[in-house]
């Protein structure tokens, strides 16, 4: 049994935030959050709510087991790019530039430890 969580229009670039993926990806749940308390990037914090949603999900869906975080890993985390917010600022020789304000979409899915 897996559980998962999407977190939808999340704002930060996905580019960015897909750095993040191989230092949680097969970890502990407890480890995965540990690691991104210590790191330095915007999306870590949005990544570990992600984690910490997803194994909440997995403990409300196995009922009355007994379950705890420590007994999760982290199966897979897909982040792919949302939309676009597209905004313009006037530039030289009367042009208009663009800015892009990307976004992005995380899945988490979290297991149980034995179950790789």
């Amino acid at each position: 049994m897996e559980a998962k969580t999407v977190q939808r229009n999340v704002p930060v670039s996905a580019k960015k935030a897909r750095r993040l993926i191989p230092v949680v990806k097969g970890k502990p749940v407890v480890e995965a959050k540990m690691r991104l308390d210590f790191m330095p990037q915007a999306a870590a914090r949005i990544l570990k709510k992600c984690i910490h949603t997803a194994a909440s999900n997995y403990l409300d869906k196995a009922g009355e087991v007994d379950l705890k975080e420590e007994d999760l890993f982290v199966k897979s985390v897909i982040i792919e790019e949302g939309q676009k917010l597209k905004r313009y600022v006037p530039m030289s020789f009367g042009r208009a530039g663009i800015i892009r304000r990307r976004f992005s979409h995380i899945t988490v899915i979290v297991d149980k430890l034995g179950e790789k």
